[in-house]
């Protein structure tokens, strides 16, 4: 069977990311078979768990929950085995954490060398992603401008959109910017629209994937609304070029 007997774990990064999951998979299977096997023999006789204790360097172990391969207990092993080691298992996550959530697993590569706290609430793992996303300008005009009334309301945006939905693994940010402009169309929610245009420009987007996501909302919100946000999403290109 050679590699093709271990292509479902490569495949997992295909829900996610397709395209990368697709290019690790054909890698995989035009790896050299016996070259494979060799590399494997060698890996089976690396066993150093005795040597964890000797490691000084502060250590960030990243689990997939739903790895086969390499389950979150052999990752505990080696947080729990080195002096300072720091165990994140990640939900809806197997075996290619790097593939499939490019992004959550760089803020925790950035928070882990730079030496910052990870979020400690769902609040402040909200706002850390709200400041990624939308910018610190932005949401410095919004947080000045939060009275007594509204506050409440931002601290619901933040903890729930941001914190809870924004922070899940199973989709990336440039996913999450295509399924939020589609829905910000079709309600007709033409401020929020101009500022998640921005937001997916961050993530990535490039104006030819919004036009295209911009043209399949004329066939299924309607050619009105699609009027209006490419109307809306011209202006903020342009914006953006000057």
């Amino acid at each position: 069977m050679g590699t093709a007997a271990v292509a479902p774990e490569a495949t997992a990064a295909g829900a996610t990311e397709p395209q990368r999951g697709s290019a690790l998979l054909q890698a995989l299977q035009e790896a050299d078979d016996r070259g494979y096997c060799l590399v494997c023999g060698v890996l089976s006789d690396f066993d150093v768990r005795d040597r964890l204790p000797q490691i000084e360097t502060p250590v960030l172990a990243v689990a997939g929950a739903a790895d086969v391969a390499t389950p979150t207990e052999r990752l505990r092993e080696i947080a729990e085995g080195v002096k300072d080691g720091q165990l994140v298992e990640l939900e809806g996550v197997a075996h290619l954490a790097p593939a499939e959530v490019p992004d959550v697993v760089a803020r925790l590569i950035r928070q882990h060398v730079l030496g910052e706290k990870p979020p400690r609430t769902t609040y402040d793992a909200g706002m850390t992603v709200r400041r990624e996303v939308l910018g610190d300008e932005h949401v410095d005009r919004a947080e000045a401008s939060t009275t007594e009334f509204t506050r409440e309301f931002q601290e619901l945006i933040t903890t729930y959109a941001w914190g809870t939905i924004w922070t899940r693994p199973g989709l990336d940010r440039r996913s999450r910017s295509l399924i939020t402009l589609t829905a910000l169309v079709a309600g007709g929610h033409h401020e929020e629209l101009g500022m998640h245009l921005r937001a997916a420009r961050t993530n990535g987007l490039t104006p030819d994937e919004i036009k295209e996501l911009l043209l399949q909302t004329a066939i299924y919100c309607g050619v009105p609304a699609a009027n209006t946000a490419f109307r809306i999403a011209q202006q903020v290109l342009a914006e953006e070029d000057a």
